[in-house]
């Protein structure tokens, strides 16, 4: 319950304090430190069962988790807009890393199926069973259809790893800028 909740609310809280500029220093590392690496291991935990059955996960049953994608999008609108941040290094760990977790409970699966169904010729087979459906797969295309998701997830860290510090260098250079144009005339 206090997981959902810090998942869910956060993000929003920490994009709340840090406009009012009352964010303590020690409720972003402690969020950052703490919270962020358990949220990120139970994803993971989720997106790569232990156990035969439910791994890979039907289409229907990893669908819902994209709405897992909103509760982050205020913190993603915060760090591409904001002037100033007080955090930045900390708030893109926070922001790369809950993604990244939620990437591979959603975007990951896809891939996956996509990748086994264009290794295989088919998608993955069910054994129909209600309590656990086993999926029955090739094992060479599973192995190939894993290196397309590994693969694709590091691109996935990488690019947005970049686009946050490019977006970050912008919004300094513009306010650069803004501070000089602003600025008092010197007369020579």
């Amino acid at each position: 319950m206090v997981g959902a909740a810090g998942f869910f609310l956060g993000p929003s809280l920490l994009v709340y304090l840090e406009r009012k500029d009352r964010l303590p220093r020690g409720l972003v590392w402690l969020y950052a430190v703490f919270f962020v690496p358990v949220a990120v291991l139970f994803m993971s935990l989720i997106a790569s069962p232990q156990d035969y059955c439910n791994d890979p996960l039907p289409h229907e049953a990893f669908r819902p988790f994209y709405a897992l994608f909103l509760p982050l999008t205020p913190l993603c609108v915060h760090y591409a807009r904001a002037d100033r941040l007080n955090h930045p290094i900390l708030m893109g760990f926070i922001l790369t890393a809950l993604s990244l977790g939620v990437f591979s409970l959603t975007v990951g699966y896809d891939i996956f199926h996509l990748a086994y169904q264009s290794a295989q010729g088919h998608g993955v087979i069910y054994s129909g069973a209600r309590a656990w459906e086993c999926a029955y797969l090739n094992s060479a295309s599973e192995i190939t259809a894993r290196q397309v998701v590994g693969r694709m997830t590091l691109l996935f860290l990488m690019a947005q790893i970049i686009i946050l510090v490019l977006v970050r260098m912008l919004k300094r250079r513009q306010h650069a800028v803004e501070v000089a144009s602003n600025g008092p005339e010197v007369e020579a």
